[in-house]
């Protein structure tokens, strides 16, 4: 990767993470001055720039971290006095995780379930237009040669078959207020007038 496209890469993927990653420093290493956090900041850029073959890191954030924490480890074992603390400190500083957590995991796959459902219930040529507009990428004029029928009727199935879902996600969001207002008032915990 040329120099350039080194530094578009670094200004797109890292320096945003800049901030966050300064705080997170204060916050789990206490025992760092400002201008030590600055000059791991300076290092780790550095080090991303001249040494990581950019193309292979699938997560920058968590890439970038870890260049943090190993920096602060070798300067650790480099410096004559270390203060105690910060050795404590380095060995419970966790790296932030790009993976979604166990709750956003159920949560998308309860959100696939629904969409999933919400797709069979559509008249079959709106669900097969869908199916290949959407969830197979095709191309609306290769949709179109597929079903044997004209582009502008695949723009239609697929504009009914959007609303479709969108109203029906509506309906679904729309009924679980009205379900969780519902609840309250009988369980007495909300609008209850005396």
């Amino acid at each position: 990767m040329d120099p350039t496209a080194r530094n578009r890469w670094i200004a797109a993927n890292i320096l945003p993470l800049e901030a966050q990653a300064r705080r997170w420093l204060a916050q789990h290493v206490r025992s760092l001055l400002p201008s030590d956090i600055d000059d791991l900041v300076q290092e780790a850029y550095f080090r991303i720039w001249s040494a990581a073959d950019l193309a292979t890191i699938r997560a920058p954030a968590s890439y970038f971290y870890a260049v943090l924490r190993n920096l602060l480890l070798q300067r650790s074992r480099h410096a004559k006095v270390v203060p105690m603390e910060r050795m404590g400190e380095i060995d419970e500083l966790s790296i932030p995780s790009e993976e979604p957590g166990l709750e956003r995991k159920l949560s998308g796959r309860q959100e696939l379930e629904s969409l999933s459902r919400l797709i069979d219930a559509l008249p079959e040529q709106c669900r097969r237009v869908f199916e290949l507009r959407k969830v197979q990428g095709m191309s609306q004029r290769e949709v179109a040669t597929a079903l044997g029928i004209s582009e502008r009727t695949v723009e239609k199935h697929l504009g009914k078959a959007i609303t479709r879902i969108m109203d029906a996600r509506r309906s679904e969001a729309d009924g679980a207020v009205r379900q969780n207002v519902a609840s309250t008032r009988t369980d007495g915990t909300r609008n209850q007038r005396d």
